[in-house]
């Protein structure tokens, strides 16, 4: 995963090797998720509720000597004026035999590299682009020790923007705070060099039911 601060033209041999060997796990993770592929991509178009799945994981034998607990700025959030518009709503949460990403997770486990610390699915409504009104992740069924935080799924005129404010205290306390633009279908991956955290939305049009594996 991506070191926390710039490389240093003076760094150490050994943390030459740990940059070294986060990026191997990072490459590693890529390549996982080019692995069975979802189904094809729907059009971006408007829909009533969405389908949304995530696989919260953390790295396996971290070095214990680098500083991680420093939290990045939120990317993608934009201004903290909320906008007019409904709070969204969990419709419901989907049990484990509904989820997509399940060989994905059992991949990270496999690896050796990763841990993972949840994973959960569940449909909900989307808030208004910009509201940034968010689910918590009790509330579709994440209650791990130490993890905590919110889930946003937003809709603008023509973009989707799903985002997280998680934090994980696991001996120190990390936190990953960014919202980016997403198609449907695509597995997002949100990024800290000491946890991540991956990620699909797929559309649900009135009437339909929930998607399947």
């Amino acid at each position: 995963m991506n070191p926390a601060a710039p490389d240093c033209a003076f760094a150490t041999d050994d943390h030459r090797g740990h940059r070294k060997r986060r990026a191997a796990v990072t490459g590693a993770l890529l390549a996982l998720l080019t692995l069975a592929p979802l189904a094809p991509r729907a059009q971006q178009s408007p829909a009533t509720s969405y389908g949304v799945e995530v696989i919260v994981f953390r790295v396996s034998g971290a070095p214990s000597d680098e500083d991680w607990d420093a939290v990045p700025p939120g990317r993608g959030f934009g201004s903290s004026a909320a906008r007019g518009g409904g709070s969204p709503q969990v419709l419901r949460v989907l049990p484990p035999s509904d989820y997509r990403l399940g060989a994905l997770e059992a991949s990270l486990k496999a690896s050796g590299a990763w841990r993972s610390v949840a994973h959960a699915a569940w449909v909900q409504t989307a808030a208004n682009w910009g509201t940034h009104a968010g689910i918590s992740l009790s509330d579709v069924g994440i209650n791990v020790p130490g993890l905590s935080g919110m889930v946003y799924l937003e809709r603008a005129p023509i973009y989707l923007h799903l985002g997280f404010d998680v934090r994980l205290s696991a001996g120190a306390s990390y936190a990953i705070r960014e919202m980016r633009s997403v198609r449907y279908n695509d597995r997002q991956y949100f990024d800290h060099p000491a946890f991540g955290i991956i990620a699909v939305v797929t559309p649900i049009k009135r009437g339909e039911a929930a998607p399947t594996p």
